[in-house]
């Protein structure tokens, strides 16, 4: 019995660790840019695999840049949308096992125009005053010449309005 229990560690010793296991997902990445080719930060870019529905989705960095680490073999349609833009739409992209793929996007400015008219009722305006009002720093209340530091108190030292 010692001897079978020796014969393996022998064994196992002589095979030594085993290897890393290897990722089969797939890398994208890229960058966005607008069409005078500043980086543009903020996108949103959606990767969907067509042929099993998984969608991805992520943002472009400060820098314009967006990365999806791991992503499955596949057939994808990659999308890249920012408000005032018009959205990108890459379809077909295909990745392939283990690939490191790269995809950049031209954005264009949306030639869409907005507009919104906002109706307020003129009583719900505030008038114009020729009031002049101030706030008081803390550390000046706190100097003042009080018996009890207290602010409301302060008011009570104003001068009224005749009325």
């Amino acid at each position: 019995m010692r001897n079978l229990f020796a014969a393996v560690i022998a064994a196992c010793l002589c095979v030594g660790t085993p290897a890393l296991a290897q990722t089969s997902n797939s890398t994208l990445g890229g960058s966005v840019a607008d069409s005078t080719g500043a980086l543009v930060p903020g996108v949103t870019i959606t990767a969907t695999n067509t042929e099993t529905g998984i969608i991805n989705t992520t943002l472009t960095n400060e820098t314009g840049v967006y990365h999806f680490p791991s992503l499955q073999a596949g057939t994808y349609s990659v999308s890249a949308s920012l408000p005032g833009f018009q959205t990108q739409v890459a379809k077909a992209l295909k990745l392939e096992f283990s690939q490191q793929a790269r995809f950049n996007f031209t954005m264009q400015a949306s030639t869409l125009a907005t507009t919104v008219e906002v109706s307020v009722a003129t009583e719900n305006l505030l008038a114009s005053s020729s009031s002049v009002g101030m706030i008081l720093p803390e550390y000046k209340v706190t100097e003042l010449p009080l018996a009890n530091r207290d602010v409301l108190s302060l008011t009570s030292t104003m001068a009224r309005r005749p009325g």
